[in-house]
């Protein structure tokens, strides 16, 4: 699979192009059904699993979902050295939207993800959201007692603008600090924009952003990779007027389905897997994080493990050709 390699003065852990996400794990009461898409990913080749502190809360009892899910399997399969775990705190109440970045909120997040996944250390840990009201210089001093302390081994932020990351780091830099490694965003082939999703606390990759993740060679996770089912169900037929993903139906995103259908027809690639390749082939590591309900869904997306396309087809895919 392609992989990239995240390396500070302490760890080494290697990424794959694909990660499971696990947004979508939200009982308590459903691990065998859950075990089996973790266990098949693994035997597919993945070994990177996204959770959040967050993840579920959202759900009558769907509290702690997603993390105790990934930690019953962690330990059921005595496999903790062999997978990478990525997961997310600091987001903000999700009743008053209040920014939760001190210290003693990031602590708690942090403890308790330990607790949950049954671990004494997350691999890469990412701040969920950003509140530029806060100073970097408050918020760095945090992360990095974190890693001092052994609890995480990589930084991570998610929702971040480059210009906030570049800040953030060169305080990092200034100061002797661990900095930030890795940038979790909005990516798709489809552009999506936060007045379109609805979302002002989201960081979707527009021209600006990706400009700065291309000079500094930054590596990325993906958050819906494939424009959540856009490019899968509109390529099926279904209406783009019945569908939650109806606010990617833009005429650019349309155009952008249609070489994607072309394509498909052409390679006898899946649709939903054509945006994953696309992902794989920036000049930038990116890491599509991907979820699925359905086995059938996980194995066709874990086509797109060694897939990558030339920049005639890649201008191809962006209507530039």
């Amino acid at each position: 699979m392609l992989s990239c390699v995240l390396k500070n003065d302490r760890y080494e852990i290697r990424i794959p192009a694909l990660t499971l996400g696990a947004a979508d794990f939200e009982r308590h009461d459903n691990d065998e059904a859950y075990f089996k898409f973790l266990d098949r990913y693994v035997e597919l080749g993945g070994w990177c699993i996204d959770t959040a502190r967050v993840y579920c809360d959202w759900l009558e009892g769907g509290h702690n979902a997603s993390e105790c899910v990934v930690g019953r399997w962690l330990s059921s399969r005595s496999c903790r050295d062999k997978v990478v775990i990525a997961t997310k705190g600091g987001h903000p109440d999700l009743e008053t939207h209040e920014s939760r970045l001190s210290r003693e909120e990031l602590t708690k997040d942090l403890n308790e993800s330990l607790e949950c996944l049954m671990t004494d250390y997350i691999d890469i840990y990412f701040l969920h959201r950003d509140d530029q009201n806060i100073p970097v210089d408050e918020i760095m001093p945090i992360l990095n007692d974190f890693y001092q302390s052994g609890r995480i081994h990589f930084i991570g932020v998610s929702n971040w603008t480059t210009e906030r990351i570049q800040e953030a780091n060169i305080f990092a830099q200034k100061n002797g600090m661990e900095p930030i490694r890795i940038s979790q965003i909005n990516y798709s082939l489809a552009h999506a924009s936060t007045d379109v999703l609805g979302d002002d606390t989201l960081v979707c990759m527009d021209t600006k952003e990706y400009g700065w993740y291309r000079k500094n060679n930054f590596p990325v996770m993906a958050f819906s990779p494939q424009a959540k089912g856009f490019f899968a169900k509109l390529a099926k037929g279904d209406s783009a007027n019945n569908l939650p993903e109806g606010q990617y139906a833009t005429t650019a995103n349309l155009a952008r389905l249609a070489k994607v259908k072309q394509i498909s027809s052409k390679t006898g690639m899946p649709p939903a897997v054509v945006p994953l390749g696309y992902l794989n082939s920036q000049p930038f590591f990116v890491s599509s994080v991907f979820a699925v309900t359905k086995m059938w869904q996980l194995e066709e997306d874990m086509c797109a493990q060694d897939l990558k396309y030339d920049a005639r087809t890649l201008a191809f895919m962006e209507n530039i050709i």
